[in-house]
């Protein structure tokens, strides 16, 4: 079983937006700053998404755990 680029791309997209929400609201509590916590949920988000996507195909090549389904 192989996981296409795309379906990697999407699960990453989604999963970038849900927790960019999360680490922008936490740099809010901690900054009181709107634009503090939108740069760093920003930077977070592109430099996240490029390592979850990396860590997605990497694990796409191992077969450990995979079962065929019949």
């Amino acid at each position: 079983m192989v996981e296409k680029h795309r379906r990697t791309m999407v699960k990453a997209a989604s999963y970038r937006v849900f927790a960019t929400m999360t680490v922008f609201a936490v740099s809010y509590l901690y900054t009181g700053s709107f634009a503090s916590a939108a740069s760093i949920g920003l930077t977070a988000a592109v430099a996240k998404t490029m390592l979850y996507y990396t860590w997605e195909r990497l694990w796409s090549n191992i077969s450990w755990g995979l079962e065929a389904v019949e």
